[in-house]
């Protein structure tokens, strides 16, 4: 049955609470003895004594594991049963023996209750437990960083030496208890140095009563042991409320007289405590968060007006029972109805298994069972479900995976208002505490990104006639095919065609074996991911090399064209003679063989020295001084030595800027050279200590922009990779800046008007997005920036009133745009700490999204025809295929940002 709408596009009809027990039901049965962690017992379904009862087992609540009755029980020859195989023996896992209390249930397959008598006539619908393992505490207290006590602690299983996390901590001040946390954050760097469980981290923030000004001494315990971490105890001041209130008020100040005073605020900032919630403290931000998404779909996208069909395909291959179980219980509970599921085993031969998918197949006329005779992998298994699904859309799920209740219902909410073709939501991981950790918010379509790493992985939904036609899954690439299948669809599809649902719908179950748990627990998935970019590649006629990125699941594409149509290379600069001259002949070194001029954009410098170094560079083999005796202005400074510059590719350079990489122009040049449509390529700056300056630009943090990932070590990955994978963003720092003159001129270059000196580059890129061109960032492209040498200080006393003005000038010229970056998951924080705090939207606060028009912008199409795989459809009708790239821009009605930001440069 089709659900129908309330008046404000929220769905009200809900199905009842899983499972339901059917009338009539007894379940015989008897727990003989309850020992140390072993449960010993038998039971039998007095609907079907012959067969053998399969049962829950669930401990707090959780399917712990699936067990079936099938020990020879000669004892219950008496009771004239069909078979004495009705036994179980159940060791409770070691997980739960920590010394804490736990409930343990039955409950049949269907999800019934099962209650057994025991000794003395007492029965137990539930037990409750508390068992303890051999076990010792590792734990470490970090201290103070950004502002918040930090620390890990583990508890380890000296049989087995499992590490575990969610470990209780009690902290306390002069013996008294203050409060007590879980340590359960994820901490990615302790699972990699001692093989631990990576939930296991902690932070704390002192309360009110004890930020007094004085010092005050913290014990961290590790519960219920009581064992005190290293690093205790920690002596600690924070600020008292009277002077927060000061420093408060400074900041208001700052704010109201200098918003052009970014770095003192960010220094004021600095000595208050961190309010907002970051990526560690993610479980208590997904409880705020979660119980929102319906409503925020319903304000975003409207009613759901559609009861189309959505096929959800399930390949099964020897799955752990319980996680099976839980996950097809999510698929149940979908508020949207209108589904089935289609359930593949991939020739487990598991008896156990084969009971619970026909128990499954005759509770839920809804869900399909297919079983193969011969194991052909997830491709073909995936395969053998698209051919058999009959819905009007499929979407993919893993078989230990868990969808959020709505997600069906905010898909096809999505689809109905864009028309998308694909949809793909944002996901995040859960173990086998049901914790949820390591959110993965995604930004919207980025093909770039798509070459370098399948961000999109989970949840995808697909229209069923576009499936079909690219042709399902290739086995040949089993642990990327999702990848190489999502390339396809990008050869197909517009870009508008790909929409992205900025919620956490799905829930990737941490396992060892599994890529959730470690991206190198499946190398041949990453080969197999490497093979999938090489041959997208080729059938789009690019000649490339992909190659994996140290143990991750990434990779580094590197094209390898052979066009040279020459690039001129601007540098302003004035005085700072020594500076310039390391920048030029750093250039001249690094770009052998490559067709370049450089043009020295002289801005009013100087003294003897600077008159011989111009004198001294304009001897030189193509290289032009141009002499620019005005006030200081970038942008006119640029635009006058993009008007006499002679090549069709211009790179704006600072003359701080020092190059050490003999393919960084190449490099540059071919990310261009890849695509028409590119308009700009940004490189990676680094400071001198070899910690990040500029990777990419995001939009409307700060205000009006700021530079990603910056203080991140130079070679660190950043959130999910995105700090080493080329990717597709909203703008790039003109401190190094490759630029199609096409595309400049087109936009009317830089604008020395209004943005004489920040935020110029920031505004060409938006101008360059808006015109079709697509921005690119190229993190392999490394180069050291000595930061702003040249002109100075933005925030010097004369300088202040021409930055206000350029702030207001980008707010009023960029005031719908500058909110909503595309490649930036609009559920990070805008007033800092990019990639790392977190917002909550309240509802009344959505953007509506409107119908998307046919073809945003011209770009460039596939170079090749798209190559179908055969999984038993008809052979795909060809059509000159659509473009690939670009973006959707941001559009409704936006909220003006509070913060001002310095210039990108």
């Amino acid at each position: 049955m089709a659900k129908r709408p309330d008046t404000n596009g929220v769905d009200r009809t809900k199905r009842s609470d899983l499972p339901l027990v059917r009338p009539g039901r007894v379940i015989l049965g008897y727990l003989d003895r309850i020992e140390d962690a072993s449960l010993v017992g038998w039971a039998v379904d007095s609907l079907v004594p012959d067969r053998t009862l399969t049962m829950r087992v669930l401990i707090d609540g959780q399917i712990a594991e699936v067990i079936s009755c099938d020990v020879n029980r000669p004892d219950t020859a008496p009771l004239n049963l069909p078979t004495t195989r009705v036994g179980f023996d159940y060791m409770i896992p070691l997980r739960f023996q920590d010394g804490l209390r736990h409930v343990l249930s039955f409950a049949t397959l269907d999800g019934d209750p099962i209650s057994l008598p025991t000794r003395g006539g007492l029965v137990l619908p539930e037990l409750h437990f508390c068992l303890k393992t051999r076990i010792h505490i590792e734990g470490v207290l970090d201290g103070l960083v950004d502002g918040m006590i930090q620390g890990w602690v583990v508890r380890v299983d000296e049989r087995t030496n499992t590490k575990m996390g969610g470990v209780r901590v009690l902290i306390s001040t002069k013996g008294q208890p203050v409060t007590e946390l879980t340590a359960d954050a994820f901490r990615a760097d302790v699972a990699e140095a001692i093989g631990a469980d990576p939930s296991c981290g902690f932070s704390y923030a002192l309360p009110p009563e004890l930020r007094t000004g004085k010092s005050v001494v913290l014990d961290f315990h590790a519960m219920p042991e009581r064992i005190l971490l290293r690093g205790s105890p920690l002596e600690i001041a924070i600020p008292a409320e009277a002077e927060r209130a000061r420093l408060t008020n400074l900041i208001e100040r700052a704010d109201e007289l200098f918003r052009y005073a970014y770095h003192l605020r960010r220094e004021l900032e600095a000595a208050l405590p961190s309010e907002r919630l970051s990526l560690q403290e993610y479980s208590s931000w997904a409880r705020q968060n979660q119980p929102l998404v319906e409503a925020r779909a319903a304000a975003r996208y409207g009613s759901l007006n559609t009861d189309d069909l959505v096929s959800v395909l399930c390949p099964v291959y020897w799955p752990d029972h319980a996680e099976f179980l839980a996950a097809v219980d999510s698929v149940r509970r979908q508020t949207y109805e209108n589904w089935e599921l289609i359930l593949i085993d991939d020739a487990s031969r598991d008896d156990a298994l084969t009971e619970i998918l026909e128990r499954l197949s005759t509770i839920d006329k809804r869900i399909k069972v297919i079983t193969l005779s011969k194991n052909g992998g997830i491709a073909n298994a995936t395969n053998r479900g698209i051919n058999e699904a009959g819905g009007k859309f499929v979407a993919f799920f893993d078989h230990d995976d868990l969808l959020e209740p709505f997600a069906l219902d905010v898909m096809l909410r999505a689809q109905s208002t864009t028309g998308a073709k694909l949809l793909y939501s944002d996901e995040d991981k859960i173990d086998r505490h049901g914790r949820f950790s390591e959110p993965n918010f995604k930004p919207d379509f980025n093909y770039r990104l798509l070459l370098d790493q399948n961000y999109i992985c989970h949840f995808v939904m697909v229209e069923a006639q576009t499936l079909k036609s690219v042709g399902g899954l290739d086995g040949r690439f089993d642990g990327a095919q999702d990848h190489e299948l999502l390339l396809r669809f990008a050869e197909k599809l517009f870009p508008h065609e790909i929409h992205h649902v900025s919620e956490i719908l799905y829930h990737w179950r941490i396992t060892p074996k599994s890529t959730a748990g470690s991206g190198s627990a499946k190398p041949r998935a990453a080969l197999a991911g490497e093979v999938a970019v090489s041959e997208h590649l080729k059938r789009r006629n690019l000649p490339a090399v992909v190659e994996r990125r140290g143990g991750m699941t990434c990779y580094r594409t590197r094209f390898l064209l052979e066009d040279d149509p020459g690039i001129s290379i601007l540098i302003p600069f004035r005085n700072h003679i020594d500076l310039t001259r390391q920048c030029v002949e750093a250039i001249r070194a690094c770009s052998a063989g490559m067709k370049i001029e450089i043009l020295l954009l002289d801005n009013w410098s100087q003294g003897e020295e600077a008159e011989s170094f111009c004198t001294e560079q304009g001897n030189e083999p193509d290289t032009r001084v141009l002499r620019i005796a005005e006030p200081f202005n970038y942008s006119l400074i640029n635009n006058r030595g993009v008007a006499a510059s002679a090549y069709p590719f211009m790179l704006f350079m600072n003359n701080d800027v020092i190059v050490n990489d003999q393919q960084w122009l190449r490099t540059m040049l071919n990310e261009a050279l890849a695509d028409p449509q590119v308009g700009a390529v940004g490189a990676k700056l680094v400071y001198p200590n070899g910690t990040v300056q500029h990777g990419g630009v995001v939009l409307g943090v700060g205000g009006i922009a700021e530079h990603a990932f910056r203080g991140v070590a130079g070679d660190g990955p950043g959130y999910l990779a995105r700090a080493i994978t080329a990717a597709e963003v909203s703008a790039v720092t003109a401190a190094c800046m490759l630029v199609r003159r096409s595309a400049f001129e087109a936009v009317g270059g830089f604008d020395d008007a209004e943005l004489s000196v920040a935020f110029n580059d920031v505004d060409l890129c938006i101008k360059m997005r808006n015109a079709g061109f697509r921005i690119i960032y190229a993190p392999d492209v490394v180069c050291e920036h000595r930061e702003s040498m040249s002109r100075g200080d933005d925030f010097a006393e004369d300088k202040l009133s021409r930055f206000m003005r350029e702030n207001e000038a980008m707010r009023t010229r960029w005031n719908d745009i500058l909110p909503f970056d595309p490649f930036y998951n609009r559920h990070f924080a805008r007033e800092g700490g990019l990639y790392r705090d977190l917002r909550r939207i309240d509802p009344k606060d959505e953007v509506r999204v409107e119908p998307m028009p046919i073809q945003m912008h011209p770009i460039a199409p596939v170079r090749a025809s798209t190559r179908a795989i055969k999984v038993k459809q008809p052979t795909p009708t060809k059509a000159p295929p659509p473009p690939i790239l670009t973006s959707d821009k941001a559009r409704g009605k936006l909220r003006k940002p509070r913060r001002e930001a310095p210039s990108s440069r």
